[in-house]
């Protein structure tokens, strides 16, 4: 039997459109049937309407009422609308769980499967993650039943971020253009207010991925200082009070890194009685690398650097400068740290300070040059300062087994360095002391910069 769609011996004709009304109502469908040809009942006496026809009829209108999960009523007129709105209003047909199939891929499968992605599509799904995940680990693609996998973006176009996803949490998606888009704002999207001191925990064996920095372990540690600031400095809004402590948790090597731009604190701690063990190592920025650092701090109000070893490991020369810490405005503290010169660089520089910033180094500050040429040590310039500390604090600068091809210090463009309260020892270094220009001063108190031969002083400099 077809069902309510007759056969050729029940008198089924195809439609034509040359005789519109026969059969009357008739037109082709756009996608065809499945297992027969698309007739209809013709007009004529040749067609036998059986009762099974009828019957098909009404199961398939209770097999619909029995999807959306009613029973039909024989006294309404209502029952199909009835189930379709109810199917509608349930999301039956576009609902499903949202599988974790490897880190980053997901899969749904929908009832009825999915025949096309189209715009406007909209479904409703609840995250089911592998074992031991408690969020997705970063950029998200789905697919639908066994149509190809599409990205699924925040509600800015942009790729979602770790832990934007939480299993069993539902959400909404909307098709257009060939991706999905979150109906709604996801945690990336919200900042948290940080109030008071909030550790994060990184190490060389941990994961940017999977990692949340609540605890020194493998498992939840970040493995790197971008993978934290990527994952922390985003989420939380700086307080008066806050600050992000990225703790180094292990001695070891870590991969250099960014922070910044931040309107509060952020400290990165390593060991104070232990610096040299905690040794952060150069990147590259660009291609082929426009700069080079180990750590970069850029416009963070106030940064603190305290117990680590800031490694120059690249050779090459870039056309802004390798340098093992660099400063863009804020305030910026470093106790207790180690700079360790490990490879010759001719567009090297142990610190570089710009953009209006102030910088105190507190305690032992040790420069190891181990017997390499650099081209500076401490660069000062646009607008930025290093005073030296104020009382009760103090400062030592030591400097040991370095070349300066260009000068110990350079102080340019409207800045200041100085040696309050901080002495300055310097062992087997040569080079240019300084190099004062363009409205600068240095203050040197009485206090040898680093270097063997007499400093310069030029276009509007002071020595004092």
């Amino acid at each position: 039997m077809g069902g309510i769609f007759p056969f050729q011996n029940d008198g089924g004709l195809p439609s034509n459109p040359a005789q519109p009304n026969n059969p009357a109502q008739a037109f082709a469908p756009t996608l065809p049937p499945l297992d027969t040809s698309a007739l209809y009942y013709g007009n004529g006496c040749d067609v036998r309407l059986r009762p099974h026809v009828v019957n098909s009829i009404i199961s398939e209108i209770a097999a619909t009422a029995d999807r959306a999960g009613f029973g039909y009523q024989a006294s309404s007129l209502h029952n199909l609308e009835n189930a379709i709105r109810y199917m509608i209003q349930r999301g039956i047909p576009r609902g499903a769980p949202l599988i974790e199939q490897s880190p980053f891929y997901y899969a749904a499968v929908l009832d009825p499967p999915a025949t096309a992605y189209n715009d406007f599509m909209t479904l409703s799904l609840v995250p089911v993650m592998s074992v031991g995940d408690t969020q997705n680990q970063g950029y998200v693609r789905i697919r639908a039943n066994n149509l190809g996998y599409v990205p699924l973006l925040r509600n800015d176009g942009q790729e979602l971020r770790a832990g934007d996803l939480a299993p069993g949490i539902p959400f909404l998606c909307v098709y257009y253009q060939g991706a999905f888009y979150y109906a709604g704002l996801v945690d990336s999207q919200v900042p948290l207010v940080l109030v008071g001191a909030v550790n994060f925990w990184i190490r060389p064996d941990g994961n940017d991925a999977t990692g949340d920095g609540t605890a020194n372990t493998p498992d939840k540690a970040f493995r790197t200082i971008d993978g934290c600031w990527y994952a922390v400095g985003s989420r939380y809004a700086g307080s008066p009070t806050a600050a992000i402590v990225m703790r180094l948790g292990v001695p070891g090597d870590y991969q250099g890194g960014d922070v910044g731009p931040y309107g509060a604190t952020v400290i990165v701690q390593g060991d104070v009685n232990n610096a040299s063990a905690y040794r952060i190592l150069s990147k590259t920025s660009g291609t082929p690398p426009n700069a080079a650092w180990s750590l970069r701090a850029t416009q963070v109000n106030n940064f603190a650097l305290n117990g680590v070893n800031l490694v120059m490991t690249y050779p090459g020369v870039t056309a802004n400068g390798v340098a093992c810490l660099s400063l863009q405005g804020g305030q910026n503290i470093f106790t207790n740290c180690v700079f360790s010169i490990e490879v010759n660089n001719a567009g090297g520089y142990v610190v570089i300070l710009q953009g209006g910033g102030a910088a105190a180094a507190i305690g032992d500050t040790y420069v190891h040059g181990n017997g390499h040429t650099i081209y500076c040590g401490l660069d000062v310039n646009q607008a930025a300062q290093i005073p030296g500390v104020a009382a009760p604090s103090s400062a030592t600068w030591r400097w040991d087994n370095i070349n300066f091809s260009g000068m110990g210090y350079s102080v340019g463009d409207r800045s200041a360095l100085g040696h309050i309260n901080t002495s300055v020892i310097s062992t087997n270094t040569t080079g240019q002391r300084y190099y004062v220009f363009a409205s600068s001063v240095l203050y040197s108190l009485g206090q040898t910069p680093p270097g063997s031969t007499a400093g310069v002083v030029a276009s509007q400099g002071q020595v004092l």
